[in-house]
């Protein structure tokens, strides 16, 4: 392969070699219709400590410089690895060309395979309009072969979902070479901070496959999210009261000057 080839090539980047063990493959930080995936990839890249040990180059994704954590990061689709090398994290802050969605996908599932990766489970959330429901529900999305194992886990099943851009290639992919792949989907809102649907995600995370995320910092924010909510709520109706109040007010001043004019004609 000439150097002109390799350049323009889409492929796995080792920034450090390790001896997986095996890992779970979680792909949370992708762009999408909800911010669901990339807010609960960072989150769970801070709680666990997780470390950078390879990126994904490709002419498909927009030459950007990413400043993640105090320090400028190799190009925007990245790999983290916990210090086991049991557990990989994906994410990608920016969109990846359509057309070159087969192209990632497979060159990272030969990179996954080549690791030992055991599953695919991809986070993601269903965008909604909505005020932040309190618990809101987790859906699962699955082969056959997790299907059982999500619901013991008390996962509600989707009935219909499509899941587009770089996770639903993944999984595509998963199926085609018979890799176990899955995703967890959360209601987010657009509209308001929503917290409570990251908790909700990882909660999931660490009830079906294991693992120890705290969750104490995002507890808070749902603390806080839900003050603030009903302090607005509180402050609405307040308002509400007092212009009816007023308009009560203003009709009982009325009564008596119409009463002087007599019946109208």
């Amino acid at each position: 392969m000439s150097n002109s080839d390799h350049h323009f090539s889409t492929t796995v980047v080792e920034l450090e070699k390790r001896e997986y063990r095996n890992p779970l493959v979680i792909g949370g930080g992708f762009v999408g219709g909800s911010v669901a995936g990339v807010m609960a990839a960072g989150y769970i890249i801070n709680a666990l400590g997780l470390h950078q040990v390879a990126h994904l180059k490709s002419p498909h994704i927009p030459p950007v410089a990413v400043f993640v954590g105090g320090r400028l990061r190799h190009p925007p689709f990245r790999i983290y690895a916990n210090d086991m090398n049991d557990l990989l994290l994906l994410t990608c802050e920016v969109p990846i060309e359509q057309d070159g969605l087969y192209e990632v996908s497979s060159a990272l599932m030969d990179w996954l395979s080549g690791v030992g990766a055991r599953e695919i489970v991809i986070l993601d959330g269903i965008p909604v309009r909505d005020i932040p429901e309190e618990h809101p529900p987790i859906f699962g999305v699955a082969d056959e072969r997790a299907i059982g194992e999500l619901s013991k886990r008390g996962i509600q099943i989707a009935q219909t979902a499509l899941i587009t851009g770089v996770g639903g290639s993944i999984l595509s992919e998963c199926m085609v070479r018979d890799v176990p792949g899955s995703s967890l989907l959360v209601p987010m809102s657009v509209a308001y901070p929503d917290p409570e649907g990251i908790l909700s995600l990882i909660d999931s995370v660490n009830r079906v496959y294991g693992l120890s995320i705290s969750t104490e910092a995002l507890e808070n924010d749902v603390k806080r999210m839900h003050q603030e909510l009903k302090a607005i709520e509180k402050n609405y109706q307040e308002m509400v009261d007092r212009s009816r109040k007023q308009g009560e007010e203003g009709a009982l001043r009325l009564r008596p000057h119409e009463s002087e004019g007599g019946s109208p004609p």
